[in-house]
């Protein structure tokens, strides 16, 4: 999934970027920008947690909507209508612009020689196929990493309705996780990720020299709530944000607003990363 990324980027943020709308279209529209803004900039995975003031009903909600967006949004729109039932939490989903990842820019049919997404699976009989955007199945030959879910593959023969695993790294969108709390998070991550940063006004603007220094390492951006700040956060949950943090970046210096929106904050801080980690 990362491929030739060598720099593995996560970011978290709270569900209850939901809670300031009320209306499920505008759910949806932020769901969309996170899934889109991430995609953009080939972030690896995508992380909400539950913050404090957000009831555990609330964060329930949250995460199925959530998860069902990030379900129709990352499958190729050739093999929605055969794995994305409809949903009255994706009631919306019809006005908002694909995220049209790279892969996903394939031909309307499959052809001969294509690497596309198909959804592997084991028939009844046991046989290993595909779907890959025709009437039928496709055949799958030799081994696949998995046997079900959503891979690249090659195809061999529309006639014959023949495809290969492919092995060739392909970015698939950003994977989708959750933590019940700021604290949880930064627990499990700290044993994943080699930096934790938090965003914040009250940070420092990265330097270039720092930000390249962390070209090929496994990065986590973290962002806080509307209504709350990662420190008032940590303050709620009972620890010391910097304790847990290798850095706090403030990425929006001299803001001409009275708050930056986490979403906007997210695509800010990801354009600023990108340039320095990934440009030439």
């Amino acid at each position: 999934m990362v491929g030739e990324i060598t720099t593995v980027l996560r970011v978290a943020l709270p569900t209850s970027i939901l809670s300031v709308e009320h209306a499920l279209a505008l759910k949806s529209i932020r769901i969309h920008q996170v899934a889109r803004w991430s995609s953009i900039f080939g972030v690896y995975e995508v992380v909400f947690y539950k913050e404090p003031s957000t009831t555990s009903r609330e964060f329930k909600e949250h995460k199925a909507i959530i998860e069902d967006h990030w379900k129709y949004f990352f499958t190729p729109p050739y093999l929605r209508k055969q794995l994305v039932p409809f949903k009255p939490t994706l009631k919306h989903v019809g006005i908002l612009p694909p995220i049209r990842l790279e892969i996903f820019s394939v031909s309307q049919r499959p052809r001969a020689g294509e690497l596309r997404l198909g959804y592997v699976f084991r028939d009844v009989d046991g046989e290993v196929k595909a779907l890959v955007g025709d009437n039928e199945p496709y055949v799958v030959l030799g081994n696949c990493k998995q046997d079900a879910g959503i891979l690249p593959v090659i195809v061999r023969s529309e006639k014959e309705r023949i495809v290969e695993c492919s092995s060739e790294p392909v970015y698939v969108g950003p994977r989708l996780a959750f933590a019940n709390c700021l604290k949880e998070l930064l627990e499990r991550y700290r044993k994943v990720s080699k930096h934790l940063i938090a965003t914040d006004r009250k940070g420092e603007y990265p330097s270039t020299e720092l930000v390249e220094s962390m070209r090929g390492c496994d990065i986590m951006l973290l962002f806080g709530s509307p209504q709350h700040d990662l420190f008032e956060i940590a303050s709620q949950e009972g620890f010391a944000l910097r304790r847990y943090v290798d850095y706090v970046w403030n990425t929006v210096p001299r803001q001409k607003v009275v708050t930056v929106r986490t979403e906007e904050a997210l695509i800010i801080t990801l354009g600023i990363v990108n340039a320095f980690l990934r440009g030439i």
